[in-house]
């Protein structure tokens, strides 16, 4: 039996306002810490360290960005005259890129109409809109798919990728059978990238000979130091990247490093491209002593010979902001998975230290992708309308934070690791609609869902999923965490039954700490899992990002 209309009406409308306090726990007593925040205990049970994450590692706020102003009004958008705005907006934006300093390409109040990708290709440049919220709101419409407009360069990779592997979404009882579109993960109306830059690998035929800066000795997992052969090319202030290969075979031994040596079934593609890293890291060098290399950030994996790691050239842009708008579609019904037309909002590529702010979205097919990106926050963003893909992806990044995001339409995955995330960070997020917490097939590892607060009207909604290509199984490598998630179950249940919720089968070494609803909840999850304080309120630790961050900015005093 479901909530009364009525009341579920009324609970909208209280989320309506919601903010990432309404996450915190009012009860103040009978409060409990979790045991692995205890280092000893940690000793055998490895948990990240995930505080490094989002713009400037956490460290400072999202800055109040000045520079040059570029008003697009002045190249001859007008808002609300429901004329293409489209020229106006890229002489504004040519005008923006002729600035050698910072720029604020801005955009007043009002509605204007967009029909072309916006490439963002420098950096110290912010796109800014007047406000996201309220009537007098900035409001950029898309009244064309991108599949409408002429397929990008950059895409042709992706192009041939899918055709040459026939990769088609097929739902018989449906009678779908569609070739997989360009823009289910990939591309955006608004789409930042380094010039030239590959946005994702996906063929080796593309690929071009690595600009490998040393060669690494050893380094070990959590420090923040490592050992090279020769130091010389590398320079402090530098972001590089650390590159680990599989030269082993379907035995190696990183492939049981990644996945804490449990016996899995493991996907071809972690073995069948030893030329191309399994895995990386985009560090930053803050010191050089002889052949010894100070990084910001603590080592996602220990450093052996046998994985041959190398320090390879990283090509980016920097202090791109995108904030205070609204990303309006023309409504479409959403179709079906993998074959959605490309009303995405935001794609972000080859970005790092970098921002997304006060943005909302609504009716497209997905709000915010990303791929090669590191170090970007993702705050205050609400997605609303009609079904979508994604709300905000992580795809194949490291570092990445998303916070107080507000989910109300219907998401296939709400909050998603995708094929490649490592040590991203989802906080302090609510999500009203079908919620799903998604980890993609893909050595996906070590990410975080942080208080989290999930509504549930469907008795029968699968809320930890996982999903992606065969070749890339299991759904996650080891050490991804659930923090802090509560279920909101919005179905009786009057004799209290315990609710099951079956996680990820196939993937090792999930922590779960504090998982909580308002009903009973019994978590399968059964390979090598660490859980404590299943159906435990009042933790004290709400947020393990937050509580991380203070402790290491203060132990640094």
């Amino acid at each position: 039996m479901t909530l009364n209309p009525l009341k579920k009406i009324f609970l909208f409308i209280v989320l309506a306002g919601f903010t990432a306090v309404g996450c915190k726990t009012e009860n103040t007593e009978n409060k409990w810490t979790p045991k692995i925040l205890d280092k000893e205990l940690q000793q055998k049970h490895f948990l990240p360290d995930y505080s490094f994450a989002g713009y400037k590692w956490g460290e400072e706020s999202i800055p109040d960005f000045k520079g040059v102003i570029i008003n697009i009004a002045d190249f001859g958008a007008v808002p609300n005259d429901k004329k293409d705005d489209t020229e106006a907006i890229y002489s504004a934006l040519s005008a923006a890129n002729k600035v050698e300093g910072s720029v604020v390409l801005f955009f007043p109040i009002g509605r204007f109409i967009l029909k072309d990708i916006l490439y963002i290709e420098r950096s110290n440049i912010v796109l800014r809109g007047s406000v996201a919220d309220g009537k007098n709101a900035t409001i950029l419409y898309m009244p064309l798919a991108l599949n409408e407009l002429p397929t990008p360069k950059n895409m042709s990779e992706l192009q041939e990728y899918l055709l040459k592997n026939n990769k088609r979404q097929i739902e018989k009882e449906r009678g779908i059978n569609e070739p997989f579109s360009l823009y289910a993960w990939s591309g955006g109306y608004i789409w930042t990238n380094y010039p030239g830059a590959r946005a994702k690998s996906y063929m080796s035929e593309y690929n071009e000979p690595r600009n490998v800066l040393a060669k690494i000795v050893e380094g070990k997992r959590g420090e923040n130091h490592f050992l090279v052969k020769n130091s010389s090319s590398l320079k402090t202030g530098a972001i590089v990247r650390i590159n680990w290969f599989n030269t082993e075979g379907e035995n190696s031994s990183l492939i049981n490093y990644l996945y804490d040596n449990q016996e899995l079934k493991i996907g071809s593609r972690h073995w069948e491209t030893p030329d191309i890293p399994l895995t990386k890291q985009e560090v930053s060098i803050v010191g050089i002593e002889g052949n010894k290399i100070i990084i910001k950030e603590p080592l996602l994996n220990d450093l052996r010979a046998e994985w041959n790691p190398d320090v390879s050239e990283w090509k980016y842009i920097s202090n791109v902001g995108i904030e205070n708008l609204n990303l309006e579609f023309l409504y479409q019904e959403y179709v079906a998975h993998h074959v959605e037309d490309g009303y995405n909002g935001i794609y972000l590529t080859n970005t790092t230290h970098s921002w997304i702010k006060n943005v909302n979205f609504r009716n497209g097919d997905s709000g915010i992708l990303t791929d090669m990106c590191s170090n970007v926050t993702i705050e205050n963003v609400k997605t609303f309308g009609r079904k979508y893909h994604y709300a905000v992806h992580f795809g194949d990044c490291y570092n990445m934070l998303a916070k107080n995001l507000y989910i109300q339409a219907p998401v296939v995955h709400s909050l998603t690791f995708n094929t490649g995330s490592r040590s991203c960070v989802y906080t302090d997020c609510v999500v009203t609609e079908m919620p799903t917490l998604d980890q993609h097939s893909g050595l996906n590892y070590q990410n975080l869902f942080d208080n989290c607060l999930l509504y549930v009207d469907d008795p029968v909604q699968k809320l930890i999923t996982m999903g992606g290509a065969k070749y890339w199984l299991p759904s996650h490598a080891a050490f991804s965490t659930f923090w802090n998630v509560r279920f909101n179950f919005l179905f009786e249940n009057n004799s209290m039954d315990t609710i099951k919720i079956t996680g990820v089968t196939d993937s090792p070494s999930e922590r779960l700490i504090g998982i909580t609803a308002n009903y009973p909840i019994d978590i399968f999850y059964p390979i090598n899992t660490y859980s404590e304080g299943i159906n435990k309120t009042n933790i004290e630790v709400e947020s393990l990002y937050s509580y991380q961050l203070e402790k290491r900015l203060n132990r640094n005093k």
